[in-house]
């Protein structure tokens, strides 16, 4: 059948057009990994404590200096957007890079004294910070100086997690709206608030506060949030997961059992023993520091305390991360993360770190 040059050319135009919709279906569908690897900057910071007070201190410590300080803090640490990070320091490693634009600032707990959640928010808004050409949003871990859950602080970290879920940043929040998780790129990382245990131990000693619904050191179900996503969200994939809570493993949150327990600690280690978790990040101690948990050469006692005198054969220390003054900045790009530590002069000496996001066993069968 002959068709007249209109139609041949209407065809034509067809079939053009039908070729370029399906190149872009095809630019679309490609998984983002095909096009550039994993590469991801967040800081972490923790404690900033804003409220606190000490009318005895020299110079006093004021509600208000506590959050000028903070907001100082926060500025110098925005300020090393678009800078370099540390040179490599031996040979074979690679130099950190400049300091990209953050997908967010996390913050390790104690965020406030006194309840003190509206100066806070003076400084570290819900809005987020802009900076390096685009919105930084503040993603919150509470601590044992933020009180209950029905507090003012708590209420406003619930506030806070709501909205960051509302505007899609969240890979799952837990019913109470106090734990959640990022996903950032494959990267699972999951906030857990004091610790990862699901109520008080009954055992834990407490010098410094009563157990009991309602006190300030409930965990408020962060172990089964943490189970729950592990099982459901990463199962056997491999995926690298990072954790952050305010407590840590080193000598003062381990002090007298004040904080959590061996019991608590214990029942931790058993729920991410098979998944890659690669590295704990926390507050509390106000020391910046990297040092891997459980170590039966750094922490014997600690060893024995949740092993007894025979620890498994197969247990993998975890590099942690506690967070101090000023800022962790870490870099999740391809295969590695790359975590350094301005110290709000320059980058600290000996704490930049490099480990693998891949490490073999850690993973479900």
């Amino acid at each position: 059948m002959r068709m007249k040059g209109g139609e041949v050319r209407f065809r034509s135009s067809i079939l053009a057009f039908g070729l370029l919709l399906a190149l872009a279906t095809l630019r679309e569908a490609s998984p983002a990994g095909a096009v550039r690897p994993r590469d991801v900057t967040f800081f972490f910071i923790s404690d900033p404590h804003v409220g606190a007070e000490d009318p005895k201190a020299n110079p006093p410590v004021t509600r208000e200096g506590t959050a000028e300080r903070a907001r100082a803090e926060l500025e110098g640490l925005l300020a090393l957007i678009g800078k370099p990070g540390p040179a490599k320091r031996r040979a074979g490693e690679e130099d950190f890079g400049a300091v990209a634009r953050p997908r967010g600032l996390l913050i390790g707990g104690d965020l406030t004294d006194n309840l003190e959640w509206k100066r806070f928010e003076s400084v570290f808004p819900a809005a987020g910070a802009e900076a390096g050409g685009g919105t930084i949003p503040f993603f919150l871990c509470m601590g044992n100086h933020d009180g209950p859950l029905d507090g003012a602080t708590g209420r406003g970290v619930v506030e806070r997690n709501r909205a960051h879920e509302k505007a899609g940043r969240l890979g799952a929040i837990s019913e109470n709206g106090l734990h959640y998780a990022l996903n950032w790129e494959g990267v699972h990382l999951l906030v857990l608030h004091l610790c990862p245990a699901d109520a008080i131990d009954a055992e834990t000693p407490f010098r410094f506060g009563k157990p009991g619904p309602g006190s300030w050191n409930d965990p408020q179900g962060a172990l089964s949030f943490m189970k729950k996503y592990l099982r459901e969200r990463v199962g056997n994939s491999g995926d690298p997961v990072l954790l952050l809570h305010h407590y840590g493993f080193d000598d003062f949150s381990l002090n007298d059992w004040n904080w959590w327990t061996p019991k608590q600690r214990r029942e931790m280690v058993d729920a991410i023993r098979d998944y890659n978790v690669v590295a704990i990040l926390h507050g509390h101690n106000h020391l910046a520091d990297h040092y891997r948990w459980p170590d039966p050469q750094r922490n014997p006692d600690e060893v024995r305390r949740l092993f007894g005198p025979s620890p498994p054969a197969d247990l993998r220390p975890v590099d942690v991360f506690s967070a101090g003054r000023r800022v962790w900045v870490f870099r999740l790009v391809g295969d590695r993360l790359r975590a350094a530590h301005h110290n709000g002069r320059d980058w600290s000496e000996g704490k930049v770190v490099s480990i693998p996001l891949a490490q073999p066993g850690r993973k479900r069968p």
